[in-house]
């Protein structure tokens, strides 16, 4: 059956009641339809000798009359059905199995013939069941397709995945998405073309917290790529962030592993350091007291809360911590608190207080967000309250101390318009207050939120250092941000974060791993240094625990170069400057983009990278040698920056 042709199963009723004439009449215009399935009727058809009467004949195309237009109406309603451009959901029901010793490659679970006997039950969209898996596991289902119109292609959807994913179809490598909570698709209408029934399998990597295949999945014919990433958020602009955010370098501390003294005093000392880096942003981690009941470690995460109104005693009083807000401020510099508005401490007061604010189960016990964070508490944003204390609670941070704004940790776990009324409400104290969403939703840019979470670049510049992605992804995937999120908004660039491994422990290689942070660096966004980042420490400090940052093993010609792309940026980088990535090559392993007046280029390879420098002023910063022959070779692992 041709594509997106449909079938008229009424033909043989038409032919039983029309007669031979009408017969030839309707192969004939069936045949203009171009349906290969509608056979023209046979060449030994002939008009019927019985119409040989004026009032035979007159009869005869009335009744032809009325013949077609019912074959019309046909046509007109089967094909609107066959020919629909809609999407065509994947059935709900999934086979899932976990992977924790990752065996499932070499045993062949993307094989069509692979027992999936023993494989769970699962629903998609959803995460899997056991919040407390870190890894692998494997989803199989089977698909098949409708029939769609031609001239379009069809794209196997997925919405969003946690984290990583890698697709086989019939048993044959399809492909793979890396990066969390990222819209992509592959197209698949040549193998579905068939009309038989496929099988679909995917391998997750989940990297923290439970893991699956979270949004929906769907066929969906096309003709332009850009109609299936455009989102209704892309449509729009956002909201107008604070100018002194939009071209700002960030640098996330937390105090109670900055160093030995653990206080807001201690990081006082050290703000001179941090504006010499080019730092224009200081990111706090929660400062709050920690609770101590169910907490999992001791001291415990400072993302569970215990009193939003005050500070952590071990750090100093409030007014240690407005001290730090003043010297910050002095320095030209702003400050921002992390909030965690989604869940509290089970020590928090608000439990005894106010336990309606919280979520309960069926039993009416109040319950953590999932079973992975067992030392927080759920709060239910139902309840108008506690937003009106919510919201007031922010409201005084800004008043009393004058922070410039807040992260706010897993903002894409509170209701979207709560933060639209946060936002109003902050803003009438101070018009320039920043909000910085934990996420990298579209959404979130329109309800409040100055700036998202870049996961994307993050997953595929780390894979790329580590040999397993390639630059022509990182250009896919900062190209498809544009048609996904709404115009100027801010995306935070970065290569580690207190949510992850230390890039220097994942990138093991010491120059790649400054490349990939200078790639970050001076691209379109804002980046990022996690404290410690910026002198190539490798442990990674655990929230629970009472880890120290040891500055004592500092590897300063990294903070030197780290600060110098900083000064590079702020020199020569404006918010309004064009970005554009001009080559990404996958066999020499080089990207380069130009932002602004500069150009450069970051070479992933072992090899060197030679090319011309016809055009180019002068060599502003890396790894680059003029060549006799007027070329430049760019050094392997290296980048170089242009003017």
């Amino acid at each position: 059956m041709k594509k997106g042709v449909p079938y008229f199963p009424s033909i043989r009723l038409l032919r039983k009641h029309s007669g031979t004439f009408l017969q030839y009449l309707i192969s004939q215009t069936l045949s203009d339809f171009g349906d290969e399935r509608v056979k023209i009727v046979s060449k030994r058809m002939w008009l019927s000798k019985s119409l040989r009467t004026s009032r035979q004949q007159l009869d005869i195309q009335r009744f032809i009359s009325i013949g077609l237009l019912t074959l019309l109406s046909l046509v007109i309603v089967l094909g609107c059905e066959s020919l629909s451009t809609k999407k065509q959901p994947l059935g709900t029901e999934w086979k899932l199995k976990y992977d924790p010793d990752r065996e499932g490659l070499r045993q062949g679970w993307f094989d069509t013939d692979h027992d999936r006997s023993d494989w769970e039950l699962t629903t998609v969209p959803g995460n899997w069941s056991d919040a407390e898996y870190d890894g692998f596991a494997w989803y199989a289902t089977e698909i098949k397709a409708k029939s769609f119109p031609t001239g379009y292609n069809l794209a196997l959807v997925f919405d969003s995945v946690d984290d990583n994913a890698v697709i086989w179809l019939d048993g044959r490598l399809f492909g793979k998405q890396m990066g969390y909570g990222i819209k992509f698709f592959l197209d698949i209408g040549e193998k579905l073309a068939d009309g038989a029934t496929h099988q679909l399998v995917l391998r997750i990597e989940d990297t923290g917290g439970s893991g699956g295949i979270n949004g929906a999945v769907y066929l969906e014919p096309y003709q332009d790529e850009v109609d299936l990433l455009r989102t209704e958020a892309s449509k729009q602009a956002a909201p107008n962030a604070p100018d002194w955010v939009k071209n700002a370098n960030i640098y996330e501390l937390f105090v109670r592993s900055h160093g030995e003294e653990r206080t807001f005093s201690a990081v006082v000392k050290d703000l001179d350091r941090i504006q010499a880096l080019g730092i224009d942003l200081i990111w706090l981690m929660p400062i709050h007291p920690i609770g101590v009941k169910n907490h999992k470690f001791s001291p415990g995460s400072p993302y569970a809360v215990k009193d939003y109104y005050k500070v952590n005693p071990r750090f100093g009083s409030i007014d240690d911590f407005k001290n730090l807000v003043d010297a910050v401020h002095a320095r030209d510099m702003h400050i921002i608190l992390d909030m965690v508005m989604n869940h509290t401490s089970w020590d928090n007061p608000l439990i005894e207080e106010h336990p309606e604010w919280y979520s309960h189960n069926e039993e009416g016990e109040i319950v953590s967000p999932n079973d992975g964070w067992w030392d927080t508490a759920d709060l239910n944003y139902d309840k108008p309250e506690l937003r009106t204390w919510m919201i007031e609670m922010l409201g005084w941070w800004i008043q009393e101390t004058d922070v410039d704004g807040f992260r706010f940790d897993v903002a894409e776990l509170v209701p979207h318009d709560f933060w639209e009324d946060a936002k109003a409400a902050c803003q009438k104290i101070n018009s320039d207050v920043f909000f910085l969403a934990e996420g990298d939703k579209p959404d979130l840019h329109l309800n409040g939120h100055d700036m998202t979470y870049s996961w994307n670049i993050w997953d595929l510049v780390t894979k790329t250092a580590q040999g397993n992605a390639t630059v022509s992804e990182i250009k896919k995937s900062y190209e498809n941000e544009q048609y996904q999120y709404p115009g100027n908004a801010l995306r935070m660039r970065f290569t580690e974060n207190h949510d992850k491994q230390r890039s220097r422990s994942l990138i093991g290689d010491k120059q790649l791993n400054k490349t990939a942070w200078a790639f970050v660096a001076l691209m379109k966004g804002n980046p990022l240094i996690y404290a410690g980042q910026e002198v190539g420490a490798k442990e990674r400090v655990d929230i629970h625990r009472d880890g120290v940052i040891y500055w004592s093993r500092a590897d300063r010609n990294l903070e030197t170069a780290m600060g110098e792309i900083l000064k590079l940026r702020k020199t020569w980088i404006k918010p309004e400057s064009q970005f554009k990535i001009i080559l990404a090559n996958d066999a020499k392993k080089v990207i380069a983009y130009k932002h602004g007046p500069l150009l450069t280029f970051f070479n992933f390879s072992q090899d060197t990278f030679k090319f011309s420098a016809a055009g180019m002023d002068s060599v502003l910063f890396g790894n680059l040698i003029l060549n006799t022959d007027s070329t430049l070779s760019l050094l392997p692992k290296s980048f170089g920056v242009i003017k």
